[in-house]
């Protein structure tokens, strides 16, 4: 057996013993089917990923990434201030009518008390892997409930996507719109 043959097989049995918590973990979350083609997208679909592949570290510090990402954009949109701190950037969006309390709650949620903890990867940051994955699922979890409100859709003509607030929809040209599919269930 070669080395890269030995390597393949390490990790195809590590790959299955992983499985049925890769599994567990896909059931419990979801992320909104489309969302706008812009900066944040990509990003925002990982952290689902890596919250179904156990990396929970890097779940929670992504998950926190993506919300200030969006409380950015949503900010630099609607000419709210607050610019270094997103949580009161969320706060005025929120007294602007732009986010329901839902939506406010749910970036709240992910940057918690701990969102510098994670981020600087201070000595008091969790080592405790159930308490790890239950944050790695709330963030996945509340950025869901993020994007299911500011990216609502309702399907129109044959499918066409028509989004309740298209102005955070980049459009191409008159008739498209740039945007980022996932698989809600995967």
């Amino acid at each position: 057996m070669t080395a890269d043959d030995w390597k393949r097989e390490q990790l195809e049995r590590h790959d299955e013993a992983r499985l049925a918590g890769r599994a567990d973990r896909a059931a419990r979350t979801s992320v909104h089917g489309v969302i706008p083609g812009q900066f944040f997208a990509a990003a925002s679909s990982e952290c689902r990923d890596v919250f179904i592949d156990g990396h929970y570290y890097a779940c929670i510090s992504l998950s926190q990434a993506v919300a200030e990402g969006l409380a950015h954009f949503l900010g630099d949109f609607h000419k709210v201030g607050a610019r270094k701190d997103p949580a009161k950037r969320v706060q005025r969006l929120h007294a602007k009518g732009v986010i329901r309390l839902t939506v406010l709650n749910a970036f709240l949620r992910i940057w918690g008390n701990d969102r510098n903890t994670f981020h600087h990867l201070n000595p008091d940051i969790p080592t405790d892997h159930p308490t790890l994955e239950g944050r790695a699922e709330e963030c996945v979890k509340a950025l869901l409930e993020i994007e299911s409100e500011i990216f609502a859709f309702d399907t129109a003509d044959g499918g066409r996507i028509a989004p309740r607030h298209p102005e955070y929809w980049p459009k191409d040209d008159p008739q498209h719109m740039r945007v980022f599919l996932r698989l809600s269930g995967h």
